[in-house]
């Protein structure tokens, strides 16, 4: 016999797809509604309708806005399809405004999350010797990370979900106590709405002397201006920071296809 949990578990793989529920079944069993339902007697009834309670279908709909953002597939103005991290078409400034960044400051490990095939083109712009770990949660970026090649770089793919990693034990087990700079570039709203975390406590998790954070400078879905609504939003999270003491200083600028955030 099913347990109320089983139950809604098995529910909302109904609504919004069994590979959802269990990819996001550790913050679904932390969430408010699901600690409502739990309390609600009727719900262990196998004849109850859950869709009846107001607590359920709120549950749904934030798997479904996650369900979006995790599927959603944008397109170019020439309608290639690209990634939800896709860099634009400016790479080579943002790889070469990263480069110059990490060399002012005498930077050697660099850690970059949701980095896509960044590291391809950033790799040759680094110093030699420069550690590179490279975080993403797509296979197939891994692989073709492994297989780049880059005289005097140590890149260090990692498959995983940023969310689901003990940034310090990361670090640790490679020799890390801190690194130079982190990169977060087209990431952290992706994981705010997709992963419901709080940013600043993200990037809290992080031991990082330096922090570059970009947004688009154009909405990936309507080809309109959302400057304002980023510049804002990354001047709130560097604000935040400073106040509790994790930066001391933050520059904020535009360039190419995005805006920018660094914070020391």
């Amino acid at each position: 016999m099913e347990t109320c949990l089983e139950k809604i578990l098995k529910e909302l793989s109904g609504e919004v797809g069994e590979d959802v529920v269990q990819k996001n079944v550790e913050n679904i069993l932390k969430s408010k509604e699901m600690k409502a339902l739990l309390k609600i007697p009727e719900v262990c009834s196998e004849e109850f309708d859950l869709r009846k309670l107001k607590v359920y279908r709120e549950l749904v709909k934030k798997l479904k806005k996650i369900r979006y953002y995790e599927r959603r597939k944008f397109r170019s103005l020439e309608g290639k399809e690209i990634s939800i991290d896709e860099r634009g078409e400016k790479v080579f400034e943002v790889v070469d405004k990263v480069a110059e960044i990490f060399k002012t400051i005498g930077g050697v490990t660099l850690l970059d999350i949701g980095c896509g095939e960044f590291p391809l083109f950033l790799g040759n712009k680094l110093p030699s010797g420069t550690i590179y770990i490279a975080i993403d949660s797509r296979k197939e970026i891994i692989e073709s990370l492994k297989a780049f090649k880059s005289n005097g770089l140590k890149l260090i793919p990692v498959l995983s979900d940023a969310t689901e990693i003990d940034f310090r034990e990361l670090l640790r087990k490679h020799g890390i106590t801190r690194v130079d700079l982190t990169l977060l570039l087209r990431t952290l709203r992706v994981l705010q709405r997709t992963r419901r975390i709080d940013p600043v406590e993200f990037i809290e998790s992080i031991p990082t002397r330096a922090l570059l954070i970009s947004e688009p400078l154009k909405s990936l879905v309507k080809e309109e201006s959302i400057e304002r609504r980023e510049r804002k939003y990354l001047i709130s999270i560097a604000r935040k920071l400073e106040e509790r003491g994790i930066f001391a200083y933050y520059e904020i600028w535009s360039s190419g296809s995005e805006i920018f955030v660094l914070l020391k």
